[in-house]
């Protein structure tokens, strides 16, 4: 993990935990335009991606990230955003007890102890979407500007040609193996969930959100398929995400 660190750390804390193709240098830029308010903003790069090694686990890449927080006394978060991927690290600080985290935005996430058939599809999803970018070498992915138009597509495809297929391994892994536990009242009260009408993602965790946290803030996008509604309305997005950030 490469952690990059934006804003005064005087300012509220808010963590972007990147997806799948996305480094924290990408998010940051894709949505800081739109943020009203003035943050202390870490965007790390998880491993195979930007300037982090491969990627090891979501364990390990949380261990990089908790050594980082406690070791610059940012205990006390004001948001932890993820998305896909990014979700898998950001549920763990979520429940780390020796953090403060006042609120939690997911998007896209796998709410499941074991998506056997979810990881399996998405191994065989990429290796052989990586198998084609090597020969095409396109700028942005056909199938990807059609799930997210050719501007977030583009920063999609750019960071693939990184991704090793033990990376593509590994990650989808921490994509779909989750420790869920019954989430107290008050950790359901700081928890928004974010899903697209079609993310395969919402069909396992629909089933598990009434079990796990039924009072959490759930946001359906319709017509949207896994965090697309990101990619196609950063504005309004964003937006949303700093009205949840101040209780609105």
């Amino acid at each position: 993990m490469y952690i990059r660190e934006y804003g005064s750390r005087e300012k509220p804390t808010i963590l972007l935990l990147a997806p799948m193709m996305v480094t924290g240098e990408d998010l940051y830029h894709w949505m800081k335009p739109y943020l009203r308010g003035e943050y202390h903003i870490l965007a790390p790069d998880q491993g195979g991606h930007g300037k982090a090694g491969n990627y090891a686990g979501a364990e390990a890449e949380y261990r990089e990230l908790r050594s980082f927080l406690m070791e610059t006394g940012c205990r006390d978060i004001a948001l932890v955003f993820g998305a896909s991927l990014g979700v898998a690290v950001g549920y763990r600080l979520f429940l780390d007890p020796a953090f403060t985290v006042r609120h939690a935005w997911f998007d896209g996430v796998v709410l499941s102890g074991n998506a056997g058939f979810t990881e399996w599809f998405m191994k065989r999803l990429f290796r052989s979407r990586k198998k084609k970018l090597a020969k095409t070498r396109v700028e942005a992915s056909p199938s990807l500007v059609k799930m997210y138009g050719y501007d977030f597509a583009k920063i999609m495809t750019e960071n693939f040609k990184r991704i090793t297929v033990e990376d593509i391994d590994a990650i989808c892994h921490a994509c779909c193996h989750y420790e869920l536990r019954k989430l107290t009242e008050e950790e359901q009260g700081k928890l928004h969930l974010d899903f697209g009408e079609k993310d395969f993602d919402w069909k396992y965790s629909r089933k598990t959100i009434p079990v796990y946290m039924p009072k959490a803030e759930v946001t359906i996008r319709p017509g949207f398929a896994h965090c697309g509604y990101m990619a196609a309305e950063p504005r309004a997005y964003v937006e949303q995400m700093e009205a949840f950030l101040a209780g609105r």
